[in-house]
C-alpha cells in the first residue's frame, strides 16, 4: 500500500510540474500589468517557465523584447523569480525579477547598458543630443515604488558627451542611487571633466531638484567655461548649479 502511495505522489509531482513548466505565460500577463505600476506586456509567447515577450513598456520606456526563465531556487526563500535577459539594441542587459509571499514586486541584480538619449529625453523639457554609455547597476528595485528605501544602485555615464543644443565633454560621470520614501537622490561619485559634486533628486510627484558644484580642471575649454558663467553662479571654489521644476 506504502508503495502505490509512493507511485501517487510521484505522479502527482510530474503532473504539476508539466503543468508548470507548459501553463501559458499569456494567462498570467494581466496579473503583472497590475500588480506592476506602469507596466505594459506585448507578444507574448512560451510558458511561465521559460518564454518571452516581443516588447516589454515599463514606466513609458521601451525596453524592447525580453525572454525571461523560471528560477526555482527562489522557492527556498519563499519568492518567485525569473532571470530576465533585454535584447534591444539600445537597451541590453540582465536582471532578476521577482514576488515576494506577501506581494512585493522587485527588481534585483540590475545591470543594463543603455544609450544615454532614451533615458535623458524621456525626462528632459528640450531634446539631447548625447554619445557615450549609460550602466543602470541597481542592487535592488521597488517595482510597486521605485521611490522605497530598498531601492538603491549606481548610474554611469561612461565617455558622456553632450552633442546638442550644447557641446560638451563630460568625461566619466557616476551616481549613487537611493530611494527615501518620497525621493529618490543621486549623490555624485565621480564628477567627470567638470569636476561636479553635490546631488540631484527626483521625487514621487515628478518634481526635480539639482544641487551641483562644478570645478571644471584646466584642460577644460574657453567654449564650455563661457557656457557655465552664464548658467551657474561663480563661488569662490567653483560653480553652482541650484535648479528646481517639475517634470
Amino acid at each position: 500500500m506504502r508503495r502505490a502511495w509512493r507511485f501517487i505522489a510521484l505522479g502527482i509531482a510530474v503532473y504539476l510540474l508539466i503543468l508548470v513548466t507548459t501553463f501559458p505565460a499569456v494567462r498570467v500577463t494581466g496579473m503583472l500589468e497590475e500588480r506592476v505600476p506602469g507596466l505594459s506586456v506585448h507578444a507574448v509567447s512560451g510558458s511561465v517557465f521559460s518564454g518571452q515577450a516581443g516588447r516589454v513598456i515599463w514606466q513609458d520606456l521601451d525596453l524592447g523584447p525580453v525572454h525571461w526563465q523560471f528560477r526555482p531556487v527562489a522557492l527556498l526563500w519563499g519568492s518567485v523569480e525569473y532571470r530576465a535577459e533585454l535584447t534591444h539594441p539600445a537597451n541590453h542587459g540582465q536582471l532578476t525579477a521577482g514576488t515576494s509571499l506577501t506581494g512585493r514586486a522587485y527588481a534585483e541584480d540590475v545591470e543594463l547598458v543603455v544609450l544615454p538619449d532614451r533615458i535623458l529625453n524621456h525626462y528632459s523639457p528640450v531634446e539631447i543630443a548625447t554619445s557615450g554609455e549609460l550602466l543602470l547597476a541597481f542592487k535592488e528595485i521597488d517595482l510597486a515604488d521605485i521611490f522605497s528605501k530598498t531601492t538603491n544602485g549606481r548610474i554611469a555615464w561612461r565617455d558622456a558627451v553632450i552633442l546638442a543644443p550644447v557641446n560638451m565633454v563630460l568625461g566619466q560621470l557616476e551616481l549613487g542611487v537611493q530611494g527615501n520614501a518620497a525621493e529618490l537622490v543621486g549623490e555624485v561619485i565621480e564628477g567627470g571633466e567638470l569636476g561636479a559634486s553635490g546631488e540631484v533628486s527626483l521625487s514621487s510627484d515628478h518634481s526635480y531638484w539639482i544641487e551641483l558644484l562644478l570645478q571644471p580642471g584646466y584642460d577644460v575649454d574657453r567654449a564650455t567655461l563661457d557656457l557655465l558663467e552664464d548658467a551657474a553662479r561663480m563661488q569662490p571654489d567653483g560653480y553652482l548649479i541650484e535648479q528646481s521644476g517639475q517634470l
